[in-house]
């Protein structure tokens, strides 16, 4: 080989290896920007992670104090309400007597509202402001008849037994007479010589009476007469109605619609359960109006959700749609008989 081609293969070799030596260096700097970018990723990877839990752990941490802040206030008004408020299974029971507190409990219990949320459920009390309240309607089907009879039951054995003696009278008008119904609940009614048809009436000259007697002079209900005096001068009046509007003629429908109306200045209290496939053709306008009322709905119960006759999803200021109701059922049989035997004979009697 000539000197000449000698030097230019040597000249190729070096730049070639220049070459290859820029080459090496350009892929050492590729990976060490590949390699630091990934540092870099994963750094604000875990700043990104980092922040997420510690929002999501705030979160968390909210919830579960407004979470015992609602379970605070749950029991809370369990201890105000007792036995109004206490599940029957509850051992506040083993024990019970009746209250020699003159003042009734402002609400009872009828079950339990379960509320979804995003990360547990909510439970709270399903209330009903009966004593110095509204009227409560039940409104049965074919699907939901047993569950609400049972909670009707549940219901107007609660306000009994929670009730002062001498402190509360049961009107009850069960026109099958059912052995499931109230009479069944409490056979002492069956000793009763008026006729269905004529407690309404019995009734209506009680509201008069209290009328005509205590509200005078400016006060405008019961209440004014207990504020001022301290005390309620005649016992409430719970009137139990169970199968409406079977049997009822058209005069009983528009006495017992007057006595819904008025009856609660009065200390006159209704509890009924109407057979929602039996209303459609029945004039009830204003039965219902300030009621609080209990329905099946798309295979659940909806709770002051309904008017009769004309179904709606929710009350104009209640959304139910993101509660659960269930329903309370009647004690079991032994403490059933034990709370019966501690209601007084006198609350079987209407005084006018």
């Amino acid at each position: 080989m000539v000197p000449e081609e000698k030097k230019i293969d040597e000249l190729i070799g070096t730049l070639r290896q220049i070459q290859q030596e820029e080459i090496d260096e350009a892929e050492d700097n590729l990976k060490n920007e590949v390699k630091q970018a990934e540092i870099d990723y994963e750094t604000e990877l875990q700043e990104i992670d980092d922040k997420l839990t510690e929002q999501v752990d705030n979160l968390i941490d909210s919830h579960n104090e407004e979470l015992q802040e609602n379970v605070n206030h749950f029991q809370q008004l369990l201890s105000g309400l007792g036995g109004a408020a206490y599940h029957w299974e509850d051992e506040f029971w083993h024990d019970f007597s009746i209250s020699t507190n003159d003042k009734p409990a402002e609400c009872h219990r009828v079950g339990v509202l379960k509320v979804n949320g995003h990360f547990n459920q909510l439970e709270t009390l399903a209330l009903v402001p009966v004593i110095n309240g509204q009227s409560v309607i039940f409104l049965s089907t074919v699907e939901s008849r047993i569950q609400i009879s049972q909670a009707f039951l549940s219901l107007i054995l609660r306000v009994l037994v929670t009730s002062q003696k001498d402190k509360i009278r049961l009107v009850a008008i069960d026109p099958s007479s059912d052995e499931n119904g109230i009479t069944g609940l409490f056979p002492i009614l069956k000793k009763s010589a008026v006729r269905n048809e004529n407690k309404l009436g019995q009734v209506l000259e009680h509201l008069l009476l209290v009328k005509k007697d205590y509200l005078k002079d400016g006060r405008s209900s019961l209440v004014d007469v207990m504020t001022e005096v301290g005390y309620y001068p005649v016992p409430h009046c719970l009137i139990a109605i169970s199968g409406f509007p079977h049997s009822f003629s058209e005069e009983t429908i528009r006495q017992l619609i007057t006595i819904m109306q008025e009856g609660p200045a009065c200390g006159i209290h209704t509890v009924m359960v109407v057979d929602s496939e039996e209303v459609p053709d029945l004039d009830l306008d204003g039965l219902d109006s300030k009621a609080s009322v209990i329905a099946y709905q798309d295979g659940r119960f909806v709770f002051g959700g309904t008017n009769i006759g004309k179904p709606t999803n929710a009350r104009e200021n209640v959304d139910s749609s993101r509660f659960d109701l269930d329903l309370d059922k009647l004690p079991e049989a032994n403490l059933l008989r034990k709370l019966i035997d501690k209601i007084d004979v006198s609350t079987f009697e209407l005084e006018k």
